[in-house]
């Protein structure tokens, strides 16, 4: 859909202009662990340094499996949560400063360690309160991971779309990058440069060392460890899933995204990490073409599927400018389809292999469609937690609604609202912050905050 494509577009921008400069905030995120390169997979430049403060994991046992999953899960971009761009570009950035940043001033989340910790706990502490068992993320942040794991909540963790490229085995030196910033690594070396850290060339790396040019390591990419003594996200069960960009077929072939996938599993296998699900995102429609007998093609455990609802040819929920079913029971029609068209790519990939990564209902612009559409938007997630609970969908995992806030400017934005900036992913949340600012006081959408668990 339109929307879902605009949104993917917004995250590659954000992916390719964020970039470490020294006492600047970055997006920092996965590491890599240097393992054994497979056969025709490259290792990049792997040193290791007494300067690292950091030694490398070595065989931990195996993650616990997942907790079984009741009610629904939620999906969580955060960029118009824990940011203090407050909307002067189109591609906020959610604060993940490194933590060896120490200097904090009042209100500043991108380089306070502190400041940008207690947001996302605030956000993680009322995702607990409804019950929310796992959450999925779009982009590495070890500041999401902390709150997470502090609260209890698994994480399907996503990885910057340019990512796949290096864990299919990129060209080091030439197209090797991590979220838009050059890595020397490739292949199993870059999905494992990802879970003990990295500075440039330099691999492990203690999370909280602060990471900077040197004479043999110049305009370092820094990538802040999924496991380490500071977070164990991978061995203590916090991430139970790894998702491989989002929404990735077409811009990579699914030969590349398989590549991607077994390279990865051989590093999670090697590194005592099998539990871990690898996951793809597609949007609705395209199981068909991804997959091949009913099965994910090899290394792809699970589909997330992305559905939304669509009005004909008009567009839908997710488009630019959104279209909304009409009649009696909008949210019942919506949620019908979203059900008709995610049976559709269940058959194609499996049912036992595909579930329900992205659904939701776009409420608009809260001073133009506020009083019809939020009441059609609370509907819709009832509807979705009943179907769920009396088995009307299932999969692998709980269906994941989308999402947890609002993620557009005060003024609208054309996902939200026509002849309006496009600006960010409209208006699918639950909460918004206060005066649909990009920091600050979270305020419930609606009356009372429908329920995501079964009875």
């Amino acid at each position: 859909m339109i929307g879902q494509a605009a949104r993917k577009q917004k995250e590659d921008v954000q992916y390719i202009v964020t970039k470490l400069k020294r006492g600047l905030s970055r997006l920092d995120g996965l590491v890599v662990v240097a393992l054994l390169a497979t056969a025709g997979c490259g290792g990049g430049n792997t040193t290791s340094s007494s300067n690292s403060g950091s030694s490398p994991v070595t065989s931990p046992a195996p993650s616990p499996a997942p907790a079984a999953f009741s009610g629904i899960n939620l999906d969580y971009a955060p960029e118009g949560r824990c940011s203090d761009d407050n909307w002067s570009t189109t591609t906020p950035v959610a604060c993940n400063p490194q933590l060896s940043f120490t200097t904090c001033t009042s209100g500043v989340l991108s380089s306070c360690e502190q400041n940008c910790q207690a947001c996302f706990n605030s956000d993680l502490s009322t995702m607990k309160s409804l019950n929310v068992g796992t959450i999925t993320i779009y982009q590495p942040n070890y500041y999401i991971l902390t709150a997470a794991q502090n609260a209890g909540i698994k994480v399907v963790l996503g990885l910057y779309d340019d990512s796949v490229i290096g864990l299919a085995g990129c060209t080091v030196g030439s197209n090797c990058t991590y979220g838009g910033s050059q890595f020397p690594y490739s292949g199993t070396s870059y999905a494992n440069a990802m879970f003990n850290g990295a500075c440039g060339n330099i691999t492990p790396w203690a999370p909280a060392n602060f990471c900077e040019s040197s004479t043999n390591n110049n305009d370092p990419t820094y990538v802040a460890a999924l496991n380490s003594s500071s977070g164990q996200f991978l061995q203590n069960g916090t991430v139970v899933g790894i998702q491989l960009g989002n929404e990735i077929l077409g811009t990579d072939s699914a030969a590349t995204i398989s590549m991607a996938a077994q390279n990865l599993r051989t590093a999670l296998n090697a590194a005592g990490f099998g539990n871990i699900k690898i996951i793809v995102s597609l949007i609705e429609g395209q199981a068909a073409q991804f997959c091949t007998s009913s099965a994910p093609p090899a290394g792809v455990d699970y589909i997330a599927d992305h559905v939304y609802c669509s009005v004909g040819s008009s567009g839908g929920v997710a488009s630019t400018p959104p279209v909304w079913p009409t009649g009696n029971d909008p949210a019942q029609t919506c949620w019908t389809q979203v059900q008709s068209v995610f049976a559709t790519d269940q058959a194609s990939c499996g049912a036992a292999n595909v579930f329900l990564g992205e659904t939701g209902y776009n409420t608009g612009c809260p001073s133009v469609y506020g009083q019809q559409q939020v009441g059609n938007g609370q509907s819709f997630i009832n509807d979705l937690v009943s179907a769920t609970c009396q088995s009307q969908v299932s999969g692998p995992v709980a269906p994941f609604l989308f999402e947890f806030g609002d993620v557009c400017p005060s003024g609208g934005c054309l996902a939200g609202c026509p002849n309006e900036p496009l600006e960010g992913n409209g208006y699918f949340g639950m909460y918004f912050t206060q005066g649909y600012e990009t920091k600050g006081t979270l305020t419930p959408k609606f009356s009372s905050i429908p329920s995501l668990t079964c009875p």
